[in-house]
């Protein structure tokens, strides 16, 4: 399942609506009722579409926080990445930083990228980079 995590009801609800509108297979997260969980056997125009709508409400999500009188509580963004041993883990990235690269890169890009760093991460790998390594993935 792909995960989208949100920090306003309103603004998840539209994004709960633009799935239903287009029959994506999604459900609330039993954990945390801002976290969307939506079937990853889309094709590539769906998910493309939903990419891009996320990126546009959590804009639009910045905007409202910046309006708040506690936004620099709650200026936070991260990427949920998943562990070799199945652990779900959350990594925190500057919220400033994130919002430049979302203006160059997909929030799928990004997810994916974070994800290729966990793994790297994790193998402790520290050989040069011109060596060829192969790994089970």
């Amino acid at each position: 399942m792909l995960e989208y995590l949100f920090f306003d009801e309103a603004i998840r609800d539209k994004f709960v609506a633009f799935l239903a509108e287009r029959k994506v297979e999604h459900r609330l997260s039993d954990a945390d009722a801002l976290l969307i969980e939506v079937a990853e056997d889309l094709d590539d125009a769906t998910g493309d579409a939903i990419d891009h709508c996320y990126e546009t409400l959590l804009q639009e999500t910045a905007a409202l926080m910046e309006q708040g009188a506690d936004a620099l509580e709650k200026n936070v963004a991260g990427v949920q990445v998943q562990l070799a041993d199945g652990a779900i883990c959350t990594v925190r990235l500057d919220p400033d930083l994130v919002g430049r690269i979302l203006g160059c890169i997909s929030m799928a890009e990004l997810r994916d990228m974070v994800q290729e760093v966990a793994h790297w991460v994790e193998l402790k790998d520290n050989s040069p980079l011109c060596h060829l390594v192969e790994l089970e993935q």
